[in-house]
């Protein structure tokens, strides 16, 4: 995916398989969310540091950063 196309799936909004995360969450709170959007069709995507209604940009600081959920759903999901 390059920027463009993350710029139009931004621009159309949260949908039942896009969901934007101003912050990120605990950990539950994450897996939760893939498990349901694992269930779905096609998937889905979680996109983090984008304001959830208004689909503003606002990023995430370094410490904010989700760097551990990787290794957390690998131990928590099965893929």
């Amino acid at each position: 995916m390059d920027s463009k196309e993350l710029q139009l799936i931004i621009k159309c909004g949260e949908t039942s398989t896009v969901q934007f995360k101003e912050r990120f969450p605990n950990q539950d709170s994450i897996a939760a969310e893939m498990v349901a959007m694992s269930n779905a069709r096609g998937g889905g995507m979680i996109l983090f540091g984008i304001k959830d209604k208004t689909g503003e940009i606002i990023g995430l600081s370094y410490q904010e950063s989700p760097a551990h959920c990787p290794n957390y759903l690998k131990r928590e999901c099965l893929f």
